[in-house]
């Protein structure tokens, strides 16, 4: 291999250098494959905890990227607040376009109403009847599920002969959309389609444009608008009943705002949900903290069991409220969950706490039905006794050194302990009618989660009010059995023609429609 070698330091140094080239180029090679190696490893990784979120996780948390593309929907209907008119000053109505008026008339006349005037009120002054000298038509758009069609309203206007008196017409019924062109079944259908369907109103636009005339978003966010106005006084009065019971159940849950000082940002709000179990109300409050001051309002002057998480600011806000007269309960759904991160992360020794967990919901679900006497009876009989055995196995385990307090197990065991009088306040004597968790008012949560979805974001802090009033109403009539367009297109109408003092007369459990 000598005689190949250049005999100069010239030559050497050439090919010395592409060696070296070469070197280069395979150490790069292996960098490479290195690298799509790690890539690799962190894909599978990456998709083996998606997988465990997916299975073990709550379906709440199950977000698709794909709905991001919705944002601008609901910020910009939702910023329109801002340019809205105050509704004490109603805009007046526009003329229809010629394509609307087109439009409006191919849809199907399928109701006529004739408002008169009473006979007395058909006489004038001079004693002569009145003479019908044309009519006042007005007409509407409404909606039944799955088509739009045409309400006309007609009121015949009399004169009298003689000139005794100015002419004389029946009033218009108070309408859902003062001075609009829209029926109550209408409004109803853009509130439900939006929070109960999480539709955005963008997708509600398209959808309307199929079936008749084109209703911009602009427009249904004032008819959403309005209808949460009319409801505010459903919702106040909600909030007072809950608040009379004796037992409420409360939990929060973050909520997308546009921070109008951060334009183009956003922050997190609130929606704090109070639930009355025995009085199937639920009632939420949109507020821009998640701190004490919430609870504290809502809970002052409330007398009787609170049922929460451990979230730090009830305790803080029971601390403000000196004298009060409220009895902490706890939530065993949140107990349990540590138990089963511990054993998600592979850590067996959490087994033993979720099959005594599993005995006590397994008792309970067999008292779903049960009167608070009978409720109480059976958990003395049967649940004391799991409960003893449950608070001596996570005494014992906290004593054990093999268990680390900053472990899964550690804390979620500390996290019972510390709670222990609260978490078994349910099956204490005289709280037969406590739920074991605080479980029922989060299923009343779960809606709001599933149109954040969707429509993502509230475009504006005034407009916050809104989802906390409908998805009050809505909420509780879910829990009584209401189908939710039927009392929407009942009480709204109402609402309109209600005076402050009557507004509680159209509360959902007063629907004519409601169960027994």
């Amino acid at each position: 291999m000598s005689d190949d070698l250049p005999a100069d330091a010239a030559g050497l140094r050439t090919l010395l250098l592409q060696e070296r080239a070469e070197m280069e180029k395979v150490l790069a090679g292996e960098r490479a494959a290195h690298e799509r190696t790690r890539q690799q490893r962190d894909r599978f990784k990456w998709v083996l905890q998606e997988m465990i979120r997916r299975y073990f996780g709550r379906s709440s948390e199950k977000i698709d990227p794909s709905q991001l593309n919705l944002a601008f929907a609901a910020v910009e209907a939702d910023q329109a607040i801002v340019q809205a008119e105050p509704p004490s000053q109603p805009k007046a109505p526009r003329s229809p376009s010629q394509r609307r008026a087109r439009r409006l008339e191919d849809l199907p006349l399928l109701e006529t109403i004739t408002i008169d005037l009473p006979a007395e009120e058909k006489t004038g002054p001079d004693g002569a009847p009145l003479v019908k000298i044309r009519e006042e038509v007005t007409e509407e758009v409404d909606y039944q599920p799955g088509k739009l069609f045409r309400r006309r309203i007609i009121r015949p206007v009399y004169a009298s002969p003689a000139h005794a008196c100015p002419p004389r017409i029946a009033e218009l019924p108070a309408r859902v959309i003062p001075g609009g062109q829209v029926g109550a079944g209408l409004v109803a259908h853009v509130i439900l389609s939006k929070f109960v369907d999480h539709l955005p109103l963008y997708r509600q636009e398209q959808m309307l444009g199929r079936l008749g005339p084109t209703f911009t978003r602009q427009a249904m966010v004032q008819w959403v608008r309005h209808g949460t106005l009319l409801l505010q006084g459903v919702h106040a009065e909600l909030v007072r009943r809950a608040r009379a019971g004796r037992y409420l159940q409360m939990d929060e849950t973050p909520i997308s705002l546009l921070d109008p000082e951060r334009p183009g940002k956003a922050r997190n709000a609130w929606l704090w949900a109070i639930h009355a179990p025995e009085q199937k109300i639920v009632a939420f409050e949109f507020h821009l903290t998640r701190g004490h001051g919430p609870p504290k309002n809502l809970l002052d002057g409330f007398v009787g069991v609170l049922q929460t998480d451990g979230w730090g600011a009830y305790d803080t806000a029971l601390n403000a409220l000196p004298g009060h007269q409220i009895v902490r309960a706890g939530c065993a759904a949140h107990a349990r969950r540590g138990f089963v991160k511990a054993l998600e992360a592979h850590d067996e020794r959490a087994t033993p706490f979720l099959v005594r967990f599993g005995e006590l919901y397994a008792i309970e679900a067999e008292l779903t039905s049960a009167d608070p006497a009978a409720r109480e009876r059976a958990r003395s009989a049967r649940s004391v006794s799991v409960l003893i055995k449950l608070h001596q196995a996570m005494t014992a385990a906290a004593a054990d050194s093999a268990i680390l307090p900053q472990s899964s197990l550690g804390k979620a065991i500390r996290y019972a302990l510390v709670r222990w009088t609260e978490l078994t306040r349910f099956a204490d004597p005289g709280y037969g009618h406590l739920l074991i968790d605080n479980n029922p008012t989060e299923r009343q949560i779960r809606p709001s989660k599933l149109g954040l979805k969707n429509w993502l974001f509230v475009g504006h802090p005034d407009a916050g009010d809104r989802p906390a009033v409908l998805y009050s109403v809505l909420g509780t009539c879910k829990l009584l059995g209401v189908d939710p367009w039927a009392y929407l297109t009942w009480a709204l109408p109402g609402l309109a023609a209600a005076s402050n003092h009557t507004q509680a007369l159209f509360t959902p459990d007063k629907f004519p429609g409601i169960k027994a």
